[in-house]
This record gives structure tokens, C-alpha cells and sequence, in this order.
């Protein structure tokens, strides 16, 4: 039996910040496991002072973390930084800013860089936390609390070594069947640092094994997560199953844990879908909590959201969707009204007779600028005449129009035009008025299981499933949608609509890197405005999968400083 004590109501309420402290040292010093080990009691107190603690760690600032402008403040800004920041679809006009020589796959080969360390460092102090919970609780336990702190614990390390695999291992297709060396798997508190890396099929395996306990003891335990989404429950935990497996192109595991994973959340109806990603829907699966939990100006909404502070009232950065993809959308696609194109003509007619902008004006290169980051639709400066000026207004006075909370936020919608906007601009991610222009992007919702189980669903040839599921999805996204392709015309639609469904919440790097398909930073093109993007030409590039030891990043330096047994030479270094 291991030693416990009660940790009432003082103490738990302080639970979550003494967790996020004890992670603190781990980032500032050895990237392993001197975390102090958290004892935790079979009391409900204990239980929900531990997993608070740990699912906080998750939204919240790492100030030794930091470049710059660019604060790391959790997942969602960790995601937005590798999984939108080096995709091919959309221009995220700060991340873009900050490293205009840099939005490649090659600032991952640079061990002793930033760019690349950021997750590992993240990801190992989460799983440190979650391991020194899963120390003070019995292999054996039947207590109800232990077993709903075990499943949480289980679970997001789950999570985090998933991220660790989607940003440091190799494609499966290039592991070797999995015999390839990867990271080091570190499962118990206070282990000695030293330790050699393991292979993908040992990460894989053990994360199997740590989920399919977690869904056990979920299964056990008498205690619910209830509304509060930002703990984990077991349809996160099957969630987290089928991205893991997913990664394996293990497709009949995805396809059903995706399936069994998305039942209890609708799909939403599109004026939920127009409301933004500010608040919980019944797509919601796993949240963060909706409070600024010490990010304050770092949250994800000020510096992404269409309304944001630094979008709209200081820097004056912008996001956009990148044309080639826009226009594949239709204008009786409701997520087309979320971006800033020719379609916003027919979305708002009324409007576009009182800016006098067409739909072809659109396709007239002379009114694009080149811009540092982008092409401008709106011009330079702040003074922007004639077509921009029309474009501006238009922008703006479109964005009011949809916006829930424009009304509320002083700083207006896209308010500055320091940096000007390009085609595609996004209204998606809308901030609340909470005085930190807060956006609560979810970690996971089921439009994503449904498109996994889809994806999954061609791959294992079960074309009617996947058919299902994208007329399951389209129902609710365009009431004019059809499709009745098969084979690898299915599968390349479900890759098209996945790429439009889940645009900026961190996916779009990820999926590129495991379908092996080149990515293309496209710049502004005259002679080609059809399949334009907004990137400037210096940043113009494309990148082949096999490049830079096929996107995967390098090794944090820090790994062998404190690690003996780390052979550089196993994970290509």
C-alpha cells in the first residue's frame, strides 16, 4: 500500500499551481523527471486538486518559453504554432512575422533552437506531472476518486506523447514497421535521467496499454467529469486512441475509436458554426476552461481571433486562408462565410453595393501589395484609398455584421490595417468580451473523430462508411453538398473536407507530414490568381516529404546534456 495523506481544503484549492511549479524546474533544468512527486489521497478533494492541476498545465504560461512576441501559453498556442504555423493553408500573419525566413520544416533540425524544443519541453513537463499523480495511486485500487484520477492521468500523458510522436518521430511508412528509434518513454516518477531511446513500436505500445487501462478504470469509477470539459473522460480517451492510431496507420483501431468516441456530441447546425470557437457547443469534447487562468494577453483569441486585441487594436496582424483552398468551398457552405473572399459578394449582397466591391475585383492584381508577410487585398498603412479602402470597409463592416460579440469590443473588427489583410481573411476564431479578448479553441470536437473514422474508413475499404460519414457532416455544412466518388477520389475528398473543417485549430502541419504530401507555401501570382496564395516570394517554397529527414525535428540538446544513454546517432542526429 502506498503512503497518502487527505489533502483538504486549502491545500486543494493551491493543487494546481504547486503542479505547475513542480513542472517549472523540469523545463528550467534537466528535460526528464526531477519533478517532486505530488501524493494525493483516495478523497475527493485530492482527486480533483491533482487532475485540475495537471489539465491547467495545459493553458497557461511558460515564461521560459518565449521568442519574441511569441509567449508559449499552452496547447492551443503550441498547436496553432506547429500545426498552422508550418501548414500550407493558412497565413498565420504574426507566427508568419516572426519568422519570415523560417515557416519551413527546416527550423526543426536545429537542436539547439527554439522552435523545435517548445514541444518537447512541454510535452516532458506534462508527462512528469502526470507520472508523479500516477505514483501515489495503487496498481489494485478500487477507490472510485483513485481510479477517475488514474484514468485522467492516463489519459493525458496519452496526449502529450502523441504530440511528442506527431512532432519527433518518423511517418509510419518510414519507421521501419516501427523498429525505428524515436524518444525516450518515461512512465514513472523520479526514474534516473539517464535512459536510451526507445523505438516507436514501445511508445505506441505503451500508450495502448496506458489508454486501454484508462478506459477501465473510467469504466469503474462512479465519478464524472460533468460540464466542466476541460477534464478528460473516456470519450477523450478513445479520441486520443484514434489520433494515436491514426499516426500507426492503424485504421481499423481509428476507425473505431472515432466512431465509439463521437456519439455523444451532435454535429453542430450551422449557426452554432457561425458563433465562432468562443464557447462550448455540442461538438465539444475537451476544452480548455474559459477563464484567462493567468494567460491574460497571451490567450489564443488576442493575437488569432478576427477580433482580437493584437489583431484589431495594435499589431494589426492578420490570418487567412490561403485562396487555394477557399475555393474549393461553395457559398452554400456555411464555413465560407467565415473567410474573406469573392463568396462574402453573395453572402452580403447589400454590403457589397455599398463598398461597391465585385465579385471580380477579387481577381484584379493591381489592387494587391506586397507586404512583409502577405499580400494585401486592403493596401499599406493605415490610410488605405480607392479599391482598398473599399476592400477595408468591407472587411470590417462584413465582420461586425457576423460577429456575436463585435459590438461589445472596442477595438472593432480588423480595426488597423498596419500590415494589411489578405484574400481569405478569417472570422472563425471570435474573441469574447472578458477584458482579455479571450478564444477558447477546443482541444477536441466530432467533427474531427467523424473525419478520423471517415479517413480511417478508406483506408480500410469501407467506402460506405466513409460515404456516410462526409454526408453526416455535409448535412449540416451545405445543404446543396453531393458527392459519390469512391476509392481514392473518397479519400482525397475526406482529406479536402478535413482540411476545410479543421482549419487553424492545429491539425493542418500534422496531416500533411503523415499523408506524405509536399507542402507549398504559395505566393501572390498574377498569371495564376486561380491557385494564388498570400504568402510574400521570399517565403514562396515547397517542401518534398523527404526533406529535413522527413519533418521531423530534431532533439533538443538538452536531452543529451542530462541524458548519458542518449545515442544521438539512433534518431538521426
Amino acid at each position: 500500500m502506498k503512503n497518502k495523506y487527505i489533502i483538504g481544503g486549502f491545500v486543494a484549492a493551491m493543487m494546481a499551481p504547486a503542479l505547475v511549479s513542480c513542472s517549472d524546474s523540469y523545463l528550467d533544468e534537466s528535460p526528464l523527471t526531477n519533478i517532486s512527486a505530488v501524493t494525493v489521497s483516495s478523497s475527493e478533494e485530492g482527486a480533483m486538486a491533482a487532475v485540475t492541476g495537471l489539465a491547467r498545465q495545459m493553458q497557461r504560461q511558460y515564461s521560459n518559453l518565449k521568442n519574441g512576441n511569441l509567449n508559449v501559453s499552452g496547447e492551443t498556442y503550441l498547436a496553432t504554432i506547429y500545426g498552422e504555423g508550418l501548414g500550407p493553408d493558412g497565413n498565420f500573419g504574426e507566427i508568419t512575422a516572426y519568422l519570415k525566413s523560417g515557416i519551413k520544416p527546416a527550423n526543426f533540425r536545429y537542436p539547439n533552437g527554439w522552435w523545435g524544443s517548445w514541444m518537447y519541453r512541454y510535452a516532458y513537463s506534462f508527462i512528469g506531472s502526470a507520472n508523479s499523480i500516477l505514483a501515489d495511486i495503487d496498481d489494485d485500487t478500487t477507490d472510485s476518486n483513485q481510479l477517475w484520477l488514474k484514468a485522467s492521468a492516463l489519459t493525458m500523458r496519452a496526449h502529450a506523447y502523441t504530440r511528442l510522436m506527431q512532432v519527433f518521430a518518423p511517418r509510419w511508412a518510414d519507421s521501419d514497421n516501427g523498429n525505428k528509434y524515436v524518444l525516450v518513454l518515461r512512465i514513472h516518477a523520479g526514474e534516473p535521467n539517464d535512459h536510451p531511446f526507445n523505438t516507436c513500436n514501445e511508445i505506441y505500445d505503451q500508450m495502448y496499454a496506458d489508454l486501454d487501462e484508462a478506459l477501465r478504470c473510467f469504466e469503474l469509477t462512479k465519478k464524472k467529469r460533468g460540464d466542466d470539459l476541460f477534464y478528460v473522460n473516456e470519450d477523450v480517451a478513445r479520441g486520443i486512441y484514434a489520433r494515436l492510431a491514426l499516426l500507426k496507420n492503424d485504421y481499423k483501431t481509428a476507425q473505431k475509436m472515432a466512431h465509439d468516441a463521437r456519439q455523444n456530441y451532435p454535429i453542430m447546425d450551422p449557426e452554432d458554426y457561425m458563433n465562432g470557437f468562443s464557447t462550448d457547443t455540442s461538438e465539444s469534447m475537451w476544452s480548455p476552461a474559459h477563464d484567462p487562468l493567468g494567460i491574460y494577453y497571451w490567450n489564443f483569441g488576442n493575437h488569432y481571433a478576427c477580433n482580437g486585441h493584437y489583431v484589431s487594436g495594435s499589431w494589426g496582424y492578420t490570418c487567412a486562408m490561403e485562396y487555394n483552398l477557399y475555393k474549393e468551398m461553395k457559398a452554400t457552405d456555411v464555413r465560407s462565410r467565415l473567410y474573406f473572399g469573392p463568396l462574402t459578394v453573395e453572402h452580403a449582397p447589400d454590403l457589397a453595393k455599398k463598398y461597391e466591391v465585385t465579385a471580380e475585383d477579387f481577381f484584379v492584381d493591381s489592387i494587391y501589395s506586397p507586404q512583409s508577410t502577405l499580400f494585401s487585398i486592403t493596401g499599406s498603412g493605415t490610410k488605405p484609398k480607392g479599391k482598398n479602402l473599399a476592400m477595408w470597409n468591407f472587411i470590417k463592416a462584413y465582420g461586425k455584421q457576423i460577429l456575436y460579440s463585435a459590438s461589445t469590443q472596442k477595438d472593432g473588427i480588423y480595426a488597423l490595417n498596419k500590415y494589411g489583410l489578405a484574400l481569405g481573411t478569417q472570422f472563425k476564431f471570435q474573441s469574447v468580451d472578458d477584458g482579455y479578448t479571450s478564444c477558447w479553441v477546443p482541444y477536441m470536437r466530432s467533427a474531427e473523430m467523424l473525419l478520423i473514422e471517415a479517413e480511417a474508413a478508406c483506408q480500410n475499404g469501407d467506402d460506405a462508411t466513409a460515404l456516410a460519414c462526409l454526408k453526416e457532416l455535409m448535412a449540416k455544412r451545405d445543404s446543396e453538398y453531393s458527392f459519390s466518388g469512391a476509392g481514392a477520389e473518397l479519400l482525397a475528398e475526406v482529406k479536402l473536407q478535413r482540411r476545410i473543417e479543421l482549419w487553424g485549430e492545429g491539425f493542418n502541419f500534422f496531416d500533411y507530414k503523415r499523408w506524405a504530401e509536399p507542402i507549398t507555401f504559395r505566393t501572390f501570382n498574377k498569371d495564376d490568381m486561380a491557385n494564388m496564395g498570400s504568402f510574400p516570394a521570399a517565403l514562396a517554397a515547397t517542401y518534398q516529404p523527404d526533406f529535413m529527414n522527413g519533418w521531423r525535428a530534431a532533439i533538443p540538446n538538452n536531452e543529451f546534456d542530462y541524458n548519458k544513454e542518449a545515442d544521438a546517432s539512433l534518431v538521426g542526429q
